[in-house]
C-alpha cells in the first residue's frame, strides 16, 4: 500500500446533499423518498413525494450514495443503490465519481474500510452523530491504478461471497435448532394425549386472579408490578418495570410466589394472547405484583407442575385450544380465565410430569446453548468483513 497515492475524498468525487423533507411533504403516491433507514434494512417502508424536485436530488440504479449521519455501527456507510428511482432525503450524500480517477466499486468498498475514521471525526450525541462535508471530504483513499482497482474489488467480492455463504448456512442451522423443540414438544404432547386421561386445568388450580388496574410509574415507589412486556417472551423479565402503590390487602392479593403462571389476557396480537410465562422469582426477596392484562393461575402444584401446564400451552395442541376460546372486540383479543380453566390437558402422575418437564427443558437448554453459539459466531463473521476490506486496502489480498 505504501507505493500507492493517497488522494482525498473531495478529490475523487463531488458530494451532493439529499434534500430536507419536512414530514408534511410525505405521502403515500410519488417517488420513494430514499432515507438512511432505506439504506441499511431494506425492510422499512418508504414515504414518497409527489411534487416537484431538483434532478440533483433524483437516483436511480447504480447511485453511489454515502450515509454521513446516525447511528454509530449502523447508520454510516456507503451503498450502491438497486432499488429504483427515488428523491434521496437529507444526511446522505449523492456521489459523483470522476470515473478517470477510482472505480465506483472500489471507491464504495474503501470509503467503508474507513467507518471508524469517518465515526470518530463525527460529533453529535452518543446515539446520533454526524461528520462534517468538510471533514469526510479531507479523508485520504488509497488509489492505485485502474487495473489494481479492479482486481482489488474482484477479490473483495470472492471473499465477501464466501462470508455470505457462511452466514446463509448458519441461519438454516439457527433456524433449525429452532425448530427441533417445537417438533420434539409436539411429540412428546401427543403421545401423553393418547396415553392418559384429560383433565380441565381449573380442577387443578387453586385460584385465578387479575392483576390491579391502577396507574403505575417508572418512580420506584411501591409494589414493582409485571405487564405485558415482561411476560410477552414465555418468560418473566424484569426489565423496565413499573410501581403501583397498593394498600395491604391489594398487595397481598397480587404478591406473586413461585411456580404462579401469568397469561397475557388481552392486546391487539392474536398470537400474544393466551402466552404464559413462569415467575420463579428475581433471585432475591424482591415481592411482585402484576397488572390488569394479565391472569395469574396459582396451581395445586402437589397435582400440576407449572412447567408442565406450560409446554403443553405452548404446543401445537395447547396453542389450538387457546384459538378456541379468544374472542376480539374493538380490535382486541381476549381470553378470560375461565375459558382458561376450561382447557383439558392430559393428566400422567406427576412423577410423569416431573421427567418430561426434566427431557424437555434439557433439550430446550441444549437449543438456547446452540442458538447463541451460532449468534456468537455472526459477530466473528462481521469482524471478518471488516478485516477483508482493512487487508484488501493494506494491499494484503
Amino acid at each position: 500500500m505504501l507505493s500507492w497515492p493517497q488522494k482525498p475524498i473531495g478529490e475523487l468525487c463531488d458530494l451532493i446533499n439529499g434534500r430536507a423533507f419536512k414530514p408534511s411533504d410525505w405521502g403515500t403516491e410519488g417517488l420513494p423518498i430514499v432515507r438512511i433507514q432505506n439504506l441499511n434494512d431494506q425492510s422499512k417502508p418508504f414515504n414518497r413525494y409527489n411534487g416537484s424536485y431538483a434532478d440533483k436530488h433524483f437516483i436511480d440504479n447504480g447511485a453511489i450514495l454515502l450515509s454521513w449521519s446516525g447511528t454509530p455501527g449502523t447508520s454510516f456507510g456507503c451503498f450502491r443503490w438497486l432499488r429504483g428511482p427515488g428523491i434521496l432525503n437529507q444526511h446522505i450524500f449523492k456521489v459523483i465519481l470522476r470515473d478517470t480517477v477510482i472505480d465506483g466499486d472500489y471507491f464504495l468498498s474503501a470509503v467503508n474500510s474507513r467507518l471508524d475514521e469517518m465515526i470518530r471525526q463525527a460529533h453529535g450525541g452518543v446515539g446520533l452523530r454526524h461528520i462534517t462535508k468538510s471533514k469526510l471530504e479531507a479523508i485520504r483513499l488509497p488509489v492505485p491504478k485502474l487495473e489494481e482497482q479492479r482486481r482489488i474489488v474482484a477479490r473483495i467480492k470472492e471473499c465477501m461471497a464466501r462470508v455470505e455463504e457462511i452466514e446463509r448456512l448458519r441461519a438454516d442451522a439457527i433456524e433449525e435448532a429452532a425448530a427441533t423443540l417445537p417438533s420434539m414438544l409436539n411429540n412428546v404432547i401427543l403421545h401423553l394425549l393418547n396415553v392418559y386421561e384429560r383433565i380441565e386445568i381449573g380442577s387443578l388450580v387453586l385460584e385465578t386472579r387479575y392483576g390491579t388496574s391502577k396507574k403505575c410509574s417508572t418512580t420506584p415507589n411501591g409494589t414493582a408490578i409485571l405487564r405485558i412486556p415482561n411476560v410477552a417472551k414465555g418468560y418473566v423479565n424484569f426489565t423496565d418495570l413499573k410501581y403501583c402503590l397498593l394498600d395491604n390487602k391489594e398487595r397481598q392479593r397480587l404478591i406473586l410466589e413461585k411456580g404462579d403462571l401469568l397469561f397475557v389476557r388481552t392486546n391487539g396480537s392474536r398470537d400474544l394472547v393466551g402466552r404464559c410465562a413462569i415467575y420463579e422469582g428475581n433471585g432475591d426477596d424482591s415481592k411482585y405484583g402484576f397488572a390488569s392484562y394479565l391472569i395469574r393461575a396459582r396451581l395445586d402444584q402437589a397435582k400440576l407442575r407449572p412447567h408442565f401446564l406450560a409446554f403443553f400451552l405452548n404446543s401445537t395442541c395447547g396453542r389450538a385450544e387457546l384459538d378456541k376460546r379468544r374472542r376480539t372486540s374493538a380490535g382486541q383479543f381476549n381470553i378470560n380465565s375461565e375459558n382458561l380453566c376450561n382447557i383439558a390437558i392430559p393428566f400422567p402422575p406427576v412423577e410423569v410430569q416431573d421427567r418430561t418437564v426434566e427431557i424437555l427443558l434439557t433439550h430446550q437448554g441444549r437449543v438456547t446453548q446452540l442458538q447463541k453459539e451460532l449468534q456468537d459466531a455472526r459477530k466473528i463473521e462481521s469482524h471478518l468483513r471488516d478485516s477483508i476490506l482493512r487487508k484488501a486496502f493494506a494491499g494484503e489480498l
